[in-house]
């Protein structure tokens, strides 16, 4: 209960009782001074009657004093009534009064009193008796009808007083309690309790212990945006779930690696925001206290699920999923099973040859006219297999990235005039023109060595594949930013289907035609992650006039 609502009633309680009392005692004090000016006026008023009996012992005198308030009793010395002025009571009926208190004073001290209950009117009565000079004792008496009718009369004023008083005490005490409760529901502003001093050291701890309080919440509030920002900005999925698996958190990657239309909302449940299989396998798991961990194709992308139970103090408070894609790694696995496939290939046709030469010539059987060109086919398969070991040399450290790269400014310009004067004797060998169309000095920042391979490999290929009497042009240019190398021939073409390909590792278009030209089919793969390398971008457009590739990068 609110302590206003205490005080209030406390305060209506007291001004209650506090009215009850007053009232009572307010009638009892009234009584007893109403009774008391009864008592001296009867007292009086017998004193007078009995200096007048003294004077003259008539009866009839005694009966006039008398009215319909007093009434006047004559007694003799023994007790017995002489007279008795209320004529509606028989004296002769009346007993003796010997053992009244007030005649037995009289008789004795000259005057008595008594107050009681008389037998004869049934009302409580008043008594005053004095004994007169003839030896007989004077009584009159008043019965308290008439203080009692009063008292009756004043009973609606007194209850109207009251219900005044107490409304007025509850209006009062409302207002009061107001005040008093102010104080303190602003007391962590009234650091100093100016209103009440007892209230001083409280108000200072209370302010003390609310900025130790703000503070923390800061703290708490900080640490909380600082955890939902990183989870938010994770690029695997959260999930955390309370016992009944109501949502706790989600972020946006869980959201999306799942598919679905919810965002994963606070209190929402599990059910609702993804009936994924392998989800909710590996959180129920969870939720029965065993770590999970599964994957599945969700969507195009393999996923790997772990889901793990989270306790506090022996107690298992909830579950954290964490969505993660692996399809890149299954993919990048993928590759090097078909890589390792390829290299072994690759790698056992040459040797293959070699071995088979060599054992030709070993045996003998080889005439001596021959050898020469046997050991030229050697010569040549030897030359293929160094070339090949050197490209996945090259491409493996490539994709592991342990060569350390440094940077500089290269003029593409002047790298394409020096590759196209390299690959000169190459082209004539292939009945091939190559010539280079560059503006003055392009710069670009990155590996020299890199990009001259990078321009090399695109050239070779042009010059490989080409057409005899057909023409390679590189060209190099600046396109608002960035700086744009191709490299075009007027060769055979790739069809359509294997453009998207051509990038790939060992993969030729037409294979008879690259172990007549001798490629390894890894110089365009070495491009592609050349390019990747400096952020730039690599792409072709082929017909069957010829092919372009064309080498995009930031310049300087």
């Amino acid at each position: 209960m609110k302590l206003r609502k205490i005080l209030l009633k406390r305060f209506i309680i007291t001004a209650g009782v506090s009215i009850l009392l007053t009232a009572v005692f307010s009638t009892a004090a009234f009584w007893f001074i109403f009774s008391s000016s009864e008592k001296t006026t009867l007292k009086d008023y017998t004193n007078i009657a009995a200096n007048l009996y003294n004077k003259n012992s008539s009866y009839e005198l005694l009966h006039d004093l008398s009215s319909s308030r007093i009434r006047v009793t004559l007694l003799d010395g023994n007790g017995n009534v002489l007279l008795e002025s209320d004529d509606g009571v028989d004296v002769t009926k009346m007993g003796n009064h010997s053992n009244r208190p007030e005649f037995i004073n009289a008789m004795k001290n000259g005057y008595g009193d008594d107050s009681r209950k008389s037998e004869t009117l049934g009302n409580v009565t008043y008594y005053y008796a004095v004994k007169t000079s003839n030896g007989n004792v004077l009584r009159l008496s008043e019965t308290m009808e008439n203080g009692y009718s009063i008292f009756m009369h004043l009973v609606p004023i007194l209850f109207a007083v009251i219900i005044i008083v107490f409304i007025l005490c509850c209006v009062l005490s409302k207002r009061s309690t107001k005040k008093i409760i102010a104080p303190i529901e602003n007391l962590e502003s009234n650091v100093d309790g100016n209103q009440y001093e007892e209230l001083s050291s409280i108000s200072r701890t209370i302010s003390s212990q609310q900025k130790q309080i703000n503070k923390q919440v800061s703290r708490l509030q900080l640490e909380k945006d600082r955890i939902d920002t990183l989870i938010q900005n994770m690029s695997e999925g959260f999930i955390m779930l309370d016992m009944d698996k109501n949502m706790l958190m989600c972020n946006h990657s869980a959201s999306k690696y799942l598919g679905t239309d919810s965002e994963g909302t606070v209190g929402e449940s599990l059910i609702s925001f993804s009936r994924n299989e392998v989800l909710c396998e590996c959180v129920d798991k969870a939720f029965s206290g065993e770590r999970s961990s599964n994957e599945g194709n969700i969507n195009g992308r393999v996923l790997q699920i772990i889901a793990s139970p989270v306790y506090s103090n022996s107690e298992q408070k909830g579950v954290i999923c964490l969505i993660i894609d692996i399809s890149a790694k299954r993919k990048a696995e993928k590759m090097r099973r078909e890589f390792t496939a390829n290299v072994t290939h690759e790698l056992k046709t040459p040797l293959t040859s070699i071995s088979g030469y060599a054992e030709i010539i070993e045996s003998g059987i080889v005439a001596p006219e021959d050898i020469e060109r046997f050991a030229g086919k050697i010569h040549k398969e030897s030359g293929r297999l160094l070339s090949l070991i050197g490209d996945i040399i090259e491409l493996s450290e490539l994709d592991e990235n342990t060569r350390p790269v440094n940077y500089d400014k290269v003029d593409l310009s002047g790298l394409s005039r020096e590759v196209a004067e390299d690959l000169h004797t190459n082209a004539n060998k292939h009945e091939v023109v190559i010539k280079v169309n560059a503006e003055d000095k392009i710069l670009i920042n990155g590996n020299r060595n890199q990009l001259y391979e990078l321009v090399y490999n695109l050239c070779d290929n042009a010059i490989r594949y080409n057409r005899k009497g057909g023409n390679v042009t590189v060209t190099v240019k600046k396109e608002d930013e960035n700086a744009v190398l191709s490299v075009a021939d007027t060769g055979i073409g790739i069809p359509l289907k294997h453009q998207k390909r051509v990038f790939e590792r060992f993969y030729r278009v037409d294979k008879s035609r690259s172990k007549e030209t001798g490629g390894t089919g890894l110089g365009l793969a070495i491009v592609k992650h050349i390019a990747e390398r400096h952020d730039g971008t690599i792409t072709l457009k082929s017909n069957e006039n010829g092919t372009v590739f064309t080498f995009k990068v930031k310049a300087l």
